[in-house]
């Protein structure tokens, strides 16, 4: 059967291949490309200072050209409300999120006052004659219970939230280890750095009863919830559309304030308005990712298997809690004991408020911070017992039998050959030699190593239930529509947001799996509340494939079942149980068939069709999924340390990853390449650093150093596919895959390559080479070894040596 493909005008509908050639030919639609007729320009004011007293003065910006509204904290809060969280713990004080501050600031950055104008150069002149005068009070930078002074007045510290997660007697446990390995591990501050910015814009309707806002978001019906709430006006008179988005990496996930703010402008002004986030505004306005330090004690026995742990997270939420809350670190407290058989554990949360830029979701989510923990003590622990690194984990792994496993912090790790996934990364990366192969350079003089970490990453995140305990306060369904039209094609509209990942390709692919069309033949439709179905947690959390790929796969099985049924009765077959598939339509059991053309024919035109059955072709299906899936990996990691300069060079990279059936393959690797780069990058080079005063460090691109390609090699990778029982397809998430471990592995080679004891320079990343250089330069009481001349570094190929 041959269906044409066809084209689509509308925001967010294309088939697939078809929006793949219109991405690479340049033809994609972002906030920024698109204006309206009489759209006016909104430009932020925003806080210089950390902690302030200020007094706003707007008569110079109000009567300055082309100015039509200077909006500041009282002209919002008496007809706004505050920002509703997505995520609160058990233990949580209220801090209350507006779209403007009022008579205090408390992180550089927080809107302050916001101008309207003709266009986005009079608004800028304008803003700079907003006068704000601050009495500076004292900022609190470091997060601890007991940092001073209060940055809320009615609350008795800085504690924003507590959570804990126990089981067993942890203190027995390690009271009988052979070994406690203790350590802060602490993951600075990280920024999204996506290539688009954030955007918003705003148009009421005529009378002002109902408001449309595009805005560049992964999470499309929390921000017209957010809308709702904050602006006063119910989910039915809130459209949100969400254009093509530039790069997400969960940075986008939640509403923001600016989403009010635009909105709230565009009433006050009778016109539509944009703003659009600058690079410079984006570092200190954009929520950042990480912010956290874990106090671990891991205790082993003497042949290193784990007899129990005892964690502390101390999250820096920044100045308010914002929507996510605390939520990445209750998801660090609860990972801590990783892809290991632990009975004995305690891990509890401590979030703290500090006068920084808030806290978010940024890819990982809570997971590499747990992960880097558990992985550094547990390498550590191995290089004290003497015991082989890999083989320390493969004694503590999870086996095939003993899953499905609860976790002391009562998640339940689904499915996974963890120790068999362990011995393919070592076969591949021939870690025997590898190892044999550093320390033979380190002989020489050179400051080689290898490293590995494992990892699980919580999945398909969304069940409602398991949502709703761990304090989430949002839904986890995921609703999808199928239908075919008259001409036989095929549309999918789901709530899902593609950004760069290729989820319109997987969600059509399982469409024409299903239905048995073409895949050119199937459009999917997406970025509209108007027209798209719910779901309940947006694009995040890994879910694409697990939860909107079962509900648009049960959809569409719906569909294919309803055309079955159709022909089975012009076929005068009775029921659909003895129709079979054919090429080109459905066949009875004596050979008799009836086209596909022949069928949808029927459907629309409702000729010919069983009693009771409505005319056209339609099937829809919400899934709500039992559990989260886990996704296991492990990644190996060769390095060389360049003695005089304190730079890491990663000279081989073994992926080993397990997320279930790959529904699409090709873009499983893009995803686990894309998030290596991101994991590298967090391990060697990007931080968001504050002075002790408060005062961001980076504030524009100068000063922030993501990973260039040539930091990031290829990548190897070794596949298995270990189906989820919690998951209608089996499929489990990708998308964090690369962040979560690459920190811990990277951390865990540069330890083996510089050997001091102790070195606690890993354990706080980034592990920037000029931190790295001086940490050398003060461990070294005696000169180091020379490099011999007859030893170069060889250059390594995939599938080849260690790389030395």
């Amino acid at each position: 059967m041959h269906l044409a493909m066809t084209t689509a005008r509308q925001v967010g509908q294309s088939p697939p291949g078809l929006n793949l050639r219109r991405l690479a030919a340049g033809g994609g639609r972002y906030l920024a490309d698109e204006q309206v007729a009489g759209e006016l320009h909104l430009v932020v004011v925003r806080s210089r200072e950390p902690h302030a007293r200020i007094s706003v003065v707007t008569s110079k910006a109000c009567a300055a050209p082309g100015v039509h509204a200077v909006l500041v904290g009282s002209d919002v809060r008496s007809a706004t409300d505050p920002m509703a969280m997505m995520w609160t713990t058990q233990i949580q004080a209220d801090a209350p999120t507006w779209c403007l501050a009022g008579e205090r600031v408390r992180y550089v950055g927080e809107p302050i006052a916001a101008v309207v104008a003709d266009d986005a150069y009079l608004a800028e002149d304008a803003a700079e004659l907003v006068d704000v005068s601050y009495e500076r009070l004292p900022a609190v930078v470091e997060a601890g219970a007991d940092s001073a002074p209060l940055i809320y007045d009615d609350w008795p510290d800085n504690v924003f939230g507590r959570t804990r997660f126990e089981a067993g007697d942890p203190d027995a446990a390690l009271s009988t280890a052979a070994l406690i390995v203790a350590g802060r591990y602490t993951s600075n501050r990280v920024a999204g750095l996506s290539l688009e910015t954030r955007g918003v814009r705003a148009a009421w309707d005529i009378i002002g009863d109902s408001v449309t806002v595009w805005t560049s978001t992964q999470a499309l019906h929390q921000v017209r919830t957010s809308l709702s709430t904050t602006l006063r006006v119910p989910e039915s008179r809130v459209r949100v559309i969400c254009p093509d988005v530039g790069g997400a990496f969960g940075n986008k996930t939640c509403a923001y304030i600016e989403e009010t703010l635009v909105a709230f402008a565009a009433r006050v002004v009778g016109r539509p308005v944009r703003w659009i986030e600058s690079r410079s505004e984006a570092f200190t306005a954009t929520v950042h990712g990480r912010g956290t330090a874990v106090d671990l004690e891991l205790g082993l026995n003497a042949d290193g298997t784990i007899t129990g742990l005892r964690g502390t997270v101390v999250l820096d939420c920044g100045a308010t809690p914002y929507m996510a809350g605390a939520g990445s670190g209750v998801v660090t407290a609860a990972m801590l004991t990783g892809p290991y058989r632990v009975t004995d554990a305690l891990s509890e949360l401590v979030a703290v408020v500090t006068n920084k830029t808030p806290i978010g979701a940024y890819r990982g989510f809570g997971m590499p911070e747990a992960t880097f923990a558990i992985e550094r003590a547990l390498d550590e622990g191995a290089r004290r017992l003497g015991i082989d690194p890999i083989e320390i984990r493969r004694r503590n792994l999870l086996r095939p039998e003993e899953l499905p496993y609860w976790t002391p912090a009562m998640m339940c790790l689904d499915s996974g050959r963890y120790g068999e996934l362990l011995d393919l990364v070592a076969d591949h990366v021939d870690w025997p030699r590898a190892r044999r192969e550093a320390a033979e350079a380190r002989a020489r003089g050179r400051l080689a190593g290898v490293g590995v970490a494992c990892y699980v990453e919580a999945s398909n995140f969304g069940p409602s239930a398991a949502a709703a305990m761990m304090g989430i306060n949002n839904p986890g369904h995921d609703r999808a529509v199928v239908r075919m039209d008259a001409a036989g094609l095929v549309t999918v509209l789901t709530g899902q947001i593609p950004m760069g990942q290729g989820l319109e390709t997987v969600l059509a692919q399982v469409a024409a799996d299903e239905i048995g069309v073409a895949l050119e033949s199937v459009s999917v439709i997406y970025g509209d509340t108007q027209a798209c179905p719910y779901t309940g947690y947006a694009s995040g959390g890994s879910r694409g494939a697990g939860v909107a790929g079962s509900a648009v796969m049960m959809a569409a099985r719906g569909l294919r079942e309803r055309m079955r049924v159709i022909a089975a009765h012009i076929l005068e077959a009775g029921d659909s149980a003895g129709i079979q598939d054919t090429d080109s339509g459905f066949a009875d059991a004596a050979g008799v068939s009836v086209t596909v053309g022949q069928v949808v024919e029927a459907a629309w035109r409702a000729i010919d069709l069983p009693p009771d059955t409505e005319p056209g072709l339609e099937s829809s299906f919400t899934y709500d999924p039992r559990n989260f899936a886990f996704t296991f990996g492990v990644v190996a990691v060769v390095v060389e340390i360049d003695r005089d300069t304190g730079a890491v060079s990663v000279r081989r990279l073994v992926f080993g990853h397990d997320c279930g059936p790959q529904l699409n393959p090709a873009l499983v690797v893009g995803q686990i390449e894309g998030s290596t780069a991101q994991g590298i990058g967090a391990a060697l080079y990007e931080q968001l650093p504050y002075t002790d005063d408060g005062q961001p460090v980076v504030q524009s691109m100068w000063d922030y150093f993501p990973p260039l390609p040539a930091n990031v090699p290829p990548v190897e990778l070794v596949h298995l596919e270990t189906p989820s029982p919690f998951s209608l397809n089996g499929a489990k998430g990708a998308g964090e895959s690369g962040a979560i471990p690459l920190p811990a592995a990277l951390a865990n080679a540069i330890r083996d390559a510089i050997g001091a004891e102790p070195a606690h320079i890993v354990d706080t990343i980034p592990i920037t080479a000029d931190r790295l250089l001086a940490a050398l330069d003060s461990m070294t009481s005696t000169p180091a070894p020379q490099p011999q001349p007859s030893a170069p570094v060889r250059v390594w190929a995939t599938g080849g040596g260690s790389g030395f």
